[in-house]
């Protein structure tokens, strides 16, 4: 790979690829997309115009009979791993957004393909990559939360619910805020928890605005008939080490903030807030309080993220966001649907 440029297929062109992952390629200089796939043709076209090629595909099978070194999975969250099932077994390296996906079932049998095949997979977590959650897991592997005991994490919209099918269309999107925000929030408290062993679940995952005519949409008119995901969630997790975690969820809801994306870990010896990264313990017998800082200079976590996978790719590196941790995260997410429609806990065995 050293000889020419790292080869990169992008598999989705839309909103997320058009926006962030596009320029994060080009952002680095021994990095080429070569092609684009997308099931709508003025989409490929446009996102193929940014990245400047010229190969555009309606099937992305087509896309990976082109050398290509990996490929950037940007589609609806059902496309997820039929499109990463099949670059694998073409022998090509995988960065996925989130979710990997909706299913514990399918992240293993994605995980254990490329681990038999040695492909690397890396799911686009990109919070991580942002300056409060580095500044927050630095100060936790400095050993100030100690052992954490229980945590909250809440994803919370007053009125932003994705209009297109592909957030809202089950049958596309596999869940509804749970799986497209909440997803983002847990793997971060996860993360910085050293991601501990969830056993049970319980949860509730409801409807309570997106069917009616009253909430008013920051992001306009959706389709009410079409509408099929839950548009609040909630969910209660015990973990193997006896640590617990609450997780809140909703794309509409009525609260003063337009979004709280949050993580807030207590420990034994202090506590942790995300994004926010403050924290709380006490020194020398007094209350001490504050806020960390991280020396990065300019905040482009999906940059840093694609930067981070193509790193381990060359340098055959770890994944940054292994599959054994992303099973834990949809574990549990999974775990709340199943919860809300059996009506009783589930126990987890990941």
């Amino acid at each position: 790979m050293q000889s020419r440029k790292f080869r990169i297929g992008l598999i989705g062109g839309g909103g997320i690829a058009q926006a962030v992952h596009i320029p994060g390629w080009k952002n680095l200089p021994d990095v080429e997309i070569v092609g684009v796939a997308d099931v709508s043709e003025p989409t490929a076209k446009k996102a193929a115009e940014l990245a400047g090629v010229a190969q555009i595909f309606s099937d992305y099978r087509d896309l990976l009979k082109l050398d290509l070194d990996a490929v950037d999975i940007c589609t609806p969250n059902r496309v997820h791993t039929p499109a990463a099932l099949a670059a694998l077994e073409a022998g090509k390296h995988v960065i996925c957004e989130k979710p990997l996906a909706v299913s514990t079932a399918e992240v293993r049998e994605l995980g254990q393909l490329a681990d038999r095949k040695k492909l690397k997979l890396m799911t686009a977590q990109h919070q991580r990559f942002t300056h409060g959650a580095k500044a927050a897991k630095a100060w936790v592997d400095g050993g100030n939360l100690g052992e954490a005991y229980h945590a909250r994490v809440r994803a919370m919209r007053r009125a932003w619910l994705p209009t297109s099918p592909g957030f809202i269309d089950a049958t596309l999107a596999g869940g509804g805020p749970c799986m497209d925000i909440g997803v983002h929030a847990l793997d971060l408290c996860l993360w910085l928890m050293d991601f501990p062993k969830p056993v049970r679940v319980s949860g509730s995952a409801k409807t309570v605005f997106a069917k009616g005519h009253d909430m008013p949409n920051m992001w306009g008119e959706w389709d009410r008939k079409r509408y099929t995901v839950e548009d609040f969630a909630s969910g209660y997790v015990h973990f193997e080490n006896g640590a617990t975690l609450m997780l809140e969820a909703a794309w509409m809801c009525h609260q003063t903030e337009n979004e709280e994306l949050l993580a807030q870990i207590f420990g034994k010896k202090g506590g942790i807030k995300w994004p926010t990264a403050e924290f709380a313990t006490v020194v020398n017998g007094v209350h001490s309080q504050g806020s960390l800082t991280h020396p990065t200079h300019v905040e482009h976590p999906h940059w840093n993220e694609l930067a981070a996978f193509y790193d381990c790719v060359v340098n055959n590196k770890p994944s940054p966001v292994p599959w054994t941790e992303t099973i834990k995260v949809i574990g549990i997410l999974e775990a709340i649907y199943t919860s809300s429609q059996e009506g009783k806990e589930i126990a987890l065995k990941l």
